[in-house]
């Protein structure tokens, strides 16, 4: 069995996913069935704040998803706040900001809010110190602008925070390091722990992946960030500067943005298209889901 970092509590290890595609067909939003329909629509219309999601919901790798770039600008042009929600942890704000420009979408840097910002912000609270990271060079900047020094592997044994995200430059050697450390007393936390990352035509291992070695070998559990975590969560309410009744989310996974939603207590928009995962176990209802990100522009 696992032990929780903060609480050493056991994890079961032997726990089955259980999921399933949820589809909709006909294009047309619909409402949670326990729901009152006209309450719902009016719930939506009166939502002044959108976190949005980007991977599986504005885009997918490089591929605007239809309709997007058009939702966009129909929630900007009626006042509406938008803030970018994601937990990949690969790219820099102005980095995402340039990504939207080129697939036509007007973005600016403070209107996104990644796993690898949140994770250095929600790190101000401890110590200063040295971090082993298994990850890119956009949460090695974010950790370093906070304070932190980034070490590198060969020294992991100095290491008082191991960080893991998302890192196409995986090997074993990484991992290895990694462990070393936690085994040695390191603090380990996590942008994120998503299974995979929707791309054209598929999906491909996400971070969660990762921090699973990294936990299943060390037999302890991180401290996760992103969400569903409650700290990226308020830190993207604090952004929009919102009562939460005013602020919803949208998102592509119902364990993951729907989840994060609940955790947070504000309204929550399912983007639901064939091949969508979700988790039946979860028991999660979002309030509203739609076939894409666009079709939530009719409602409002």
């Amino acid at each position: 069995m696992e032990k929780d970092a903060r609480y050493n509590s056991p994890i079961d290890n032997n726990a089955d996913n259980d999921i399933d595609a949820n589809t909709n067909g006909d294009g047309d939003p619909y409402i949670d069935n326990n729901a009152d329909k006209d309450t719902v629509i009016n719930k939506i219309r009166g939502i002044v704040g959108f976190l949005i999601d980007l991977d599986g919901c504005v885009y997918k790798g490089e591929t605007l998803i239809e309709g997007s770039d058009a939702a966009i600008k129909a929630l900007k042009r009626t006042g509406r706040k938008v803030l970018y929600l994601t937990n990949n942890s690969t790219k820099t704000p102005q980095e995402y900001a340039l990504k939207l420009r080129r697939l036509g979408i007007d973005a600016d840097p403070a209107e996104i809010l990644t796993s690898a910002v949140a994770t250095a912000a929600y790190m101000r609270r401890f110590e200063r110190g040295s971090c082993y990271v298994i990850g890119e060079e956009a949460l090695r900047s974010a950790l370093t602008q906070e304070g932190f020094t980034i070490i590198e592997e060969g020294n992991e044994r100095c290491a008082k925070y191991v960080v893991c995200g998302l890192d196409r430059g995986l090997t074993y050697g990484k991992l290895a390091a990694a462990c070393t450390a936690i085994h040695r007393g390191a603090k380990f936390i996590a942008t994120n722990t998503d299974p995979n990352l929707p791309v054209e035509g598929g999906y491909l291992p996400g971070a969660g992946s990762i921090v699973g070695a990294v936990r299943i070998a060390t037999g302890v559990r991180p401290i996760v960030v992103g969400k569903p975590s409650r700290y990226i969560m308020e830190i993207a309410l604090g952004r929009l500067g919102l009562n939460k009744e005013k602020v919803a989310i949208v998102g592509d996974r119902i364990d993951i943005d729907v989840k994060a939603g609940k955790v947070a207590g504000i309204f929550t928009v399912l983007v639901s298209s064939e091949g969508t995962l979700i988790d039946k176990k979860m028991r999660l209802t979002p309030d509203l889901v739609v076939r894409r990100l666009y079709d939530l522009t009719a409602l409002l």
